[in-house]
Parts: C-alpha cells; structure tokens; sequence
C-alpha cells in the first residue's frame, strides 16, 4: 500500500510539472541535456520522508504491549529481529524508492523527449538555441561529482529513524524528528561559533592549498556519515536486546 501510495505521489508532482513549450526555460548541463529543475528537490524530500517514515515505523510494535507480546515470542534471536531491520529500512526500503523513481522518471522523460522532439530552446551556457532533450535524473546524478555524497546519506537517515521506533514508545516519527533536529541545529550552531572564533583574524593563503577543497569535503563528509551509521546502528542493537529483556 505504501508503495501504491509513493507511486501516485511522485507521479502526481511529475503531472503537474509538466514542460510546457510557452515556458521553456531550462538549466542544461555540461553536456548539452536540458534539465528539468524540479526532478532533484522532489528526489530528495519524497525518498527521505519514504524511507525515514517506513524505519521509524519498523520496530514501532515494541511500544505496545499487546502487539509487543506477540513481537517478543518470535523464534528469532535479537541478532537476527535487528539484521531484519537494517535490510528492510536501509536496501529494501530504498531499492523499492529508487525502482520506483527511476521507473517514473524513465517513462515521463521518455513521453517528454518525444514530445519535444525537433523543439529547440536557448541554452543560457551557450546563447545559442539547442534542440532539447532530457536525460533521466540518474544521469545526471552520476555525471555531477558533486551529488555523490548522496549514495550514502539515506543510510544514516535510516538508522536514525529505526534507532527512534525502538527508543521511543509512541509517536516515534515526531519525537525522533523534533530530536534530530534540535541535535543538528546544536551541532551547525556550535560549528559555526568554532569556525568563526578560528577564522578571526587570520587570512586564508589560497594559494598554499595543495587539494581541492570540494573533493576533501565530499570524502570528509562520506566517511563521517559512515562512522556515524555504523555507531547508530550498534546503538539500535543495544536497545534492541534491552527491549527484548
């Protein structure tokens, strides 16, 4: 039902930012393709409210008693019930969110293509009129080096929310945001406080830096998540066991 319900939404927000030619006004990438600005923003806040609501929903029986009894009594060891977890929320969730997107997306670019074929339209890198013709929206995530941090982002978003179905009794999806989101505010504001209380009075030698600075903070912001995963998920292991005792 989810599914049914994700399907509709997303094909619902395609529908009705449908290209139309008395607007054409598109962003073009390197490599010649029109793109259609909409398709990223949805990408992100569909699949991250998917995948968060679906983990923060998984071990949510715990908090109830009646329907706790019948978890409990499960011939599964706390091991297993939490290995089940981690593949149902962070590869069948997101397998299932990406199938889908990709299966929307591949079908709308491919009708659009073929409605603007032979259409041209002002490449503003260029000034020049273009014929238009749209790749999918994984195309363009995979050709941008800069969307790679994405790949691993849903992890964490996971393994948060499914640490917040086994901590929280009720409402888990409200209190594990509302936490969150206290905690990233804390951590921006305090890194901001430390970088400019660092920065002061100092001048910046660029010319002394011997790395790319977009490429160090991709890679520093990957295998932070990474760890940060790996932590919350033995967290989820812990009140796990502390449940089932």
């Amino acid at each position: 039902m989810s599914l049914v319900v994700l399907t509709a939404i997303i094909v619902g927000f395609y529908l009705f930012n449908f290209p139309r030619f008395d607007n054409a006004h598109f962003g073009w990438d390197k490599n010649g393709h029109a793109q259609l600005g909409f398709r990223l923003p949805i990408f992100l806040m569909v699949g991250a409210l998917f995948i968060s609501i679906e983990s923060s929903t998984y071990f949510s029986v715990l908090g109830q008693k009646p329907k706790a009894i019948m978890e409990l009594m499960t011939p599964a060891s706390v091991t297993e019930k939490f290995l089940c977890g981690v593949f149902f929320t962070a590869v069948i969730s997101l397998v299932s969110y990406l199938l889908i997107f990709y299966t929307v997306d591949k079908i709308f670019v491919h009708y659009i293509n073929n409605i603007w074929e032979n259409q041209k339209s002002i490449n503003y890198n260029t000034d020049k009129l273009s014929p238009v013709f749209f790749s999918s929206i994984f195309d363009d995530l995979t050709s941008e080096k800069e969307y790679k941090f994405l790949f691993v982002s849903p992890f964490l978003i996971t393994s948060i929310f499914l640490l917040g179905s086994v901590y929280f009794n009720n409402f888990h999806y409200i209190k594990t945001a509302v936490t969150i989101t206290a905690f990233c505010s804390f951590v921006i504001f305090l890194t901001f406080k430390i970088g400019t209380w660092l920065a002061t009075g100092k001048m910046h030698n660029y010319k002394s830096t011997r790395f790319d600075e977009k490429d160090f903070a991709i890679t520093t912001f990957f295998w932070t998540t990474t760890i940060i995963t790996i932590i919350i998920w033995a967290i989820t292991y812990f009140r796990l066991k502390e449940k089932e005792v």
